[in-house]
């Protein structure tokens, strides 16, 4: 059974794009590295939010990599860029990626909070606006 992961983060000024983009960089090339990870894909959304969508072979590979020190580098820099920031994940037997649709409805169904130092009203209600555009996909493959 693999695991879905999908986070949204939404960066709360232009001036932290520079500082996201080095940070996503980064982590592309670990993620490709990864133990266990399958395939991904990044959305850029309208109002400066962006999705991420991962797909691993089980959820040790994915709490490994959200634990390890590419990843953990780069969340207290997400707590002061972002005022909004969520995710979720769940099992699934499929050998591909959902939509963003399937990614929206479930973290309106069960998405987890990551604590902020901003928090927007948003954040705070657990409101996700629906992702907008899919012209803006990173795909992400080994």
């Amino acid at each position: 059974m693999r695991i879905v992961c999908v986070t949204r983060l939404r960066v709360r000024s232009i001036r932290f794009l520079p500082g996201l983009y080095w940070a996503t960089r980064k982590l592309q090339k670990a993620i490709k590295k990864a133990p266990g990870f399958v395939m991904g894909k990044l959305l850029a959304d309208r109002n400066l939010a962006f999705w991420t969508m991962s797909m691993w072979e089980d959820i040790d590979s994915m709490r490994a990599f959200r634990n390890g020190r590419a990843h953990a580098a780069i969340m207290p820099n997400a707590a002061r860029w972002c005022d909004e920031a969520s995710f979720v994940h769940w099992q699934t037997e499929a050998d591909e990626l959902p939509g963003w649709a399937e990614a929206h409805r479930r973290m309106n169904e069960s998405g987890k909070l990551s604590p902020l130092r901003f928090p927007s009203a948003d954040h705070k209600a657990c409101k996700y606006k629906q992702p907008y555009d899919e012209r803006f996909v990173i795909p992400l493959r080994k």
